[in-house]
């Protein structure tokens, strides 16, 4: 959080592309959500619904009292439990910061979290953009939410994948195809011209966001009002 203030976006061109894509009428769904950055930004900036899950307690009371010194907690649904492919209590590892993930192998500092699937409990009723930084365990919550995916209203999908899934047998290439099934394309934002461009693959560096429709989103974030995000030397984008 305290990067985002004093050096603007960390993740420069998938924040831009959230605060451009979203609208005050869209959903925002944050799997993986820490202390709030992406959820202040989607609800703070934006105006929009944002629905949060953080698993680990500790960093949940962190991320509640960053809604509420926001003044965003009447837009935002905040959740302390995990996402998987199955309803069911697990293990997380709590003490590795930004880096906390499902366990495999640790047996101190754990911490026993409920989880859920999106299949189960969500149904999209409107254009709905989600980001997914699970270390890891991307595949089990995409497993445990195809219906979710595939619904078109998820117009829109930003996750890591930098080989943590190896961790839990799997892939990122694999992933990555999963991913395309739903109806998804690579893209790469530019923040200063705003535009779109499709991509063979998906990005081995980062974050890579996912589209349906690239015409469409192209449109939005072309139209899209202007933020300042660094009031100190007035970057606009």
């Amino acid at each position: 959080m305290s990067g985002n203030l004093y050096c603007g976006l960390m993740e420069y061109s998938d924040m831009s592309f959230v605060l451009h894509v979203l609208r005050e009428t869209d959903e925002f769904y944050d799997i993986g959500a820490n202390v709030g950055s992406y959820t202040i930004l989607a609800s703070g900036a934006n105006k929009c619904k944002t629905i949060c899950f953080e698993p680990i307690p500790s960093t949940f009371v962190k991320l509640k009292n960053n809604i509420n010194l926001n003044n965003i907690n009447y837009l935002v649904d905040a959740r302390n439990v995990g996402l998987g492919d199955k309803n069911k209590k697990i293990q997380f590892i709590n003490n590795l910061g930004t880096q906390n993930r499902v366990n495999i192998d640790s047996k101190n500092n754990i911490s026993y979290v409920d989880t859920i699937t999106l299949d189960n409990n969500f149904t999209p009723s409107c254009s709905s953009i989600v980001k997914i930084d699970v270390e890891g365990y991307e595949n089990n919550i995409l497993q445990g939410g195809r219906n979710f995916f595939l619904n078109p209203n998820v117009i829109s999908l930003i996750v890591e994948l930098n080989g943590s899934g190896r961790l839990y047998n799997i892939e990122d290439e694999d992933i990555h195809k999963l991913i395309l099934s739903f109806g998804f394309f690579p893209i790469n934002y530019e923040p200063s011209t705003r535009k779109l461009k499709l991509l063979n693959s998906y990005n081995k560096n980062g974050n890579t966001i996912y589209v349906k429709n690239i015409d469409k989103i192209q449109q939005r974030c072309l139209k899209s009002k202007s933020f300042c995000i660094h009031t100190v030397d007035k970057l606009i984008i």
